[in-house]
């Protein structure tokens, strides 16, 4: 009988070791969030910020090759678009007056002053030009054109156009400018 007693309390001990077991498992899965659904839920919601975090952050993976793309863009400007002497802006400027069949009064040419090239492009100077046109209004209008789409980098600030009593000549006064390399060299990009 001492052998069927210590099988008893064996027994009981394991059935209350048991019984514990059950009763923990029993409130973690009652716990909130521990449940197979709410897991899933939890999981699901993690993708999701996942795949917004990645699409946050790819144009930031591609800013790398854009940056190389934009300093190569910008040195290629510096070379293509931008003299390095003066008397090419000048011969220039006298080309599309001669090749559109206008006719210039004067030609005034204005390098930027000291105090502004803090807010300028590094070796770049600016120079203001300011000129008036005589032609009838198609040729005055092919040289807009031809200045504004010419190789060398030409911006029109202001044009004023008044017309003359005899036949179809225009007046217009023009203010535009363009850049010229400092001592001849490209800029450092």
């Amino acid at each position: 009988m001492g052998n069927l007693q210590n099988t008893r309390k064996r027994f009981t001990l394991v059935l209350a070791v048991l019984g514990a077991v059950d009763l923990v498992l029993l409130v973690y899965l009652l716990w909130p969030g521990s449940s197979v659904s709410a897991r899933l839920a939890q999981e699901q919601e993690l993708q999701q910020r996942y795949r917004l975090l990645q699409r946050e952050v790819a144009p930031v993976k591609e800013i790398r090759e854009k940056l190389v793309q934009t300093r190569k863009d910008i040195k290629d400007l510096y070379q293509e678009r931008v003299p390095t002497h003066w008397s090419q802006i000048s011969q220039e400027v006298e080309r599309l007056v001669r090749e559109t069949g206008v006719s210039s009064q004067s030609i005034h040419y204005t390098p930027q002053k000291e105090r502004d090239k803090k807010s300028e492009l590094p070796d770049v100077q600016r120079v203001e030009i300011d000129t008036t046109i005589t032609g009838d209004y198609a040729k005055v209008a092919r040289f807009v054109n031809a200045l504004e789409q010419n190789k060398m980098f030409f911006v029109v600030n202001q044009i004023s156009l008044s017309g003359q009593q005899e036949g179809s000549l225009v007046t217009l006064q023009i203010k535009f400018e363009t850049f010229v390399k400092q001592n001849g060299q490209a800029a450092g990009v």
